[in-house]
């Protein structure tokens, strides 16, 4: 075989169907294995899952924006921010080899991956580095696995660890309960970045969350309850005060 004619970047789509729709005047294709996995279900109609809280991130995610996805599952929430948000890059964490499959297939299928970041697919995010995990996924709801400590051979490294020399100007998370350790390993990006967060937080974890959000000095800017067990936020840092606002004002005026 002529070596000009061999591709250097090859991507194999799983078993399963290809939907194509049309999405505000875009085609868009999703990957379908599983017809009755609540997200993919929603793909294979043609739509989008979860579109209030996509709504919720186009208000608040900028155009040219660095967008870390931790949690991108199959990639409903990156491929909107992608397609539809003008960010310029991608960062996707997923540690699910099944969920990455899909994932992979509908980046290329769109077209969109030139523009991610894919060197930390294959592990989470925690406040410490750890191996042996795997992940318990319920039938039907691929995007709701659990990873479990000692169950498998996955990896979970800090947040700090992964973007110590990037800049992020928007982070989602959506990590099934494990969103105050992800937080927790994210401190020091989020000190100097200070991105804009969405996150989807399970009840249990709310008072600690109440918190961090203080102790951070972020504000609620957005909220959205879809299901009884959670809810999303949408953070936005809030504005210096005291002596460094008065000294950021008097800069301005100079």
């Amino acid at each position: 075989m002529n070596p000009m004619l061999v591709g250097n970047d090859t991507t194999i789509s799983p078993k399963g169907h290809v939907v194509r729709t049309v999405i505000w005047g875009q085609p868009i294709y999703f990957t379908i294995t599983d017809g009755k996995d609540s997200i993919q279900r929603h793909h294979r109609n043609g739509a989008f899952y979860e579109p209030e809280e996509l709504e919720i991130i186009r208000q608040f995610c900028p155009p040219g924006a660095v967008y870390c996805d931790i949690g991108t599952n199959i990639g409903n929430h990156a491929l909107f921010a992608l397609k539809f948000l003008g960010v310029e890059k991608a960062i996707l964490f997923e540690p699910n080899p099944k969920a990455i499959e899909i994932l992979m297939s509908n980046l290329a299928l769109n077209g969109v991956l030139p523009r991610c970041d894919l060197q930390h697919l294959g592990v989470g995010l925690s406040d410490q580095a750890q191996d042996g995990l795997g992940i318990d996924a319920p039938k039907g709801n691929l995007g709701g696995g659990q990873m479990l400590e000692g169950t498998g051979d996955l990896r979970v490294i800090t947040g700090d660890q992964a973007l110590a020399d990037t800049h992020v100007d928007f982070i989602k998370i959506d990590v099934e309960g494990m969103e105050m350790k992800a937080l927790g390993g994210l401190s020091e990006t989020i000190a100097r970045c200070r991105p804009r967060i969405f996150i989807e937080l399970d009840r249990q974890n709310k008072e600690d969350f109440i918190r961090w959000v203080k102790s951070n000095r972020y504000e609620i800017a957005a909220q959205f309850k879809r299901y009884r067990v959670n809810e999303n936020f949408l953070l936005v840092p809030r504005p210096p005060s005291g002596r460094a606002a008065k000294t950021l004002a008097e800069g301005t005026e100079a």
